[in-house]
């Protein structure tokens, strides 16, 4: 059976621009990849960023357990303007892979699917390995969730799954995510009473907004959690629609972003929000509407012995010893449900950025790591 080389594939993947939800063939490319080493593959569709929908892929090899997962993601932030080296080329110059994707996370897909050819070649394995991969994790987000809807119709049940966001720091395999910190967006509108801000015919709404906004940040949330620091607001945008300067107006308006750990639910950390904010405008005799968007609760996995594994073939590849944490934004990891699981992929150090770029010899030794958990998983 043929073998995958990951920097070869790595820069097949970068010369799709596979910016927002745009497929450009990738998921077709890829399905033809993963068929030849054995693969069975289903594209399925979810709503994308234009007229056309998400192509997202779910492919997999056994039919028994135990159910090894690689969920991953190929399309990629656009910011494109300025680069050194067009970033869809994926050259290699001197050692390193330039490309949008590079690190976050073509690179680190090819990584785990050369890995994987490898280990289903040289291997008979009783037991299951599938492969997600999304194409909306930089936006929408619809894209996992429709493969984990069709998994639950099929009764497919995933034991362990690593999730290849590049979550190492300054060298490959220092860091390892085992869960993710909530997020929750929202925006307070304090309605007071409008008048001429020489009268005293008024109620300001601008020093209710004010006051709330000084409560909640002088307002500790909590202290942490043993993985996850203390859950932490920040006021991201205000606004006072008036055209005015000596009207005192009718509404002001803020959003806010709250970074939470595993202490809150959303539900509580809402009740919590709603009582503070609730009681500055009761005092100032304003009425307030608060909105909120749940992007994703906080979560974690215990440590186990798969993730105990996957921290001593770190350590015995790279010499490094692995810290757990649960550090960064969110990731599709959160649709996962209550999926033992982990993140561990290429460095961080120029995702989003221009001129993005991964060294040939981290694809090397991710592919390495990456094959060394599956041939101890299935030991």
């Amino acid at each position: 059976m043929k073998t995958l080389n990951e920097l070869k594939l790595a820069q097949e993947l970068i010369r799709f621009k596979s910016t927002l939800t745009e497929d450009k063939g990738l998921m077709k490319f890829l399905s033809k990849k993963l068929s030849s080493i054995g693969f069975k593959c289903k594209i399925i569709k979810s709503k994308g960023t234009g007229p056309k929908p998400a192509l997202n892929l779910y492919a997999r090899i056994g039919k028994s357990k135990p159910h090894f997962n690689y969920l991953g993601h190929t399309d990629v932030v656009a910011n494109l303007n300025g680069w050194e080296i067009p970033p869809f080329k994926g050259l290699v110059k001197n050692g390193f892979l330039h490309g949008r994707g590079a690190q976050d996370m073509k690179g680190g897909v090819a990584c785990f699917i050369s890995a994987m050819s490898k280990f289903v070649a040289n291997k008979k394995f009783k037991g299951s390995i599938s492969i997600i991969i999304a194409a909306d994790e930089e936006t929408t987000g619809l894209g996992t969730p429709a493969v984990m809807k069709y998994l639950r119709k099929r009764n497919e049940k995933i034991d362990f799954s690593i999730v290849g966001e590049p979550t190492s720091n300054k060298s490959i395999g220092d860091e390892i995510r085992i869960g993710r910190r909530g997020s929750m967006n929202g925006i307070i509108t304090v309605y007071g009473k409008s008048g001429h801000a020489a009268f005293k015919n008024f109620i300001n709404p601008c020093t209710a907004l004010a006051k709330i906004i000084s409560k909640l940040k002088s307002s500790s949330l909590d202290n942490g959690t043993k993985f996850m620091p203390p859950s932490n607001l920040e006021f991201t945008k205000m606004n006072v629609d008036n055209l005015s300067e000596n009207v005192v107006p009718q509404s002001a308006a803020a959003k806010f972003n709250v970074r939470f750990n595993t202490k809150y639910k959303s539900s509580s950390l809402k009740k919590k929000l709603n009582q503070i904010i609730s009681s500055i405008a009761k005092k100032e005799k304003c009425r307030v509407k608060i909105e909120y968007r749940v992007s994703g609760e906080a979560f974690y996995t215990q440590p186990n012995k798969n993730i105990l594994m996957v921290k001593k073939i770190v350590k015995k590849i790279t010499g490094n010893s692995p810290k757990l944490n649960c550090r960064g934004g969110t990731s599709d990891s959160r649709f996962l449900g209550k999926i033992p699981r982990l993140e561990l992929g290429l460095r961080n150090n120029t995702i989003h950025q221009i001129d993005e770029k991964t060294s040939v010899a981290d694809l090397k030794k991710l592919t390495r790591i990456y094959n060394q958990i599956l041939q101890n998983y299935f030991n």
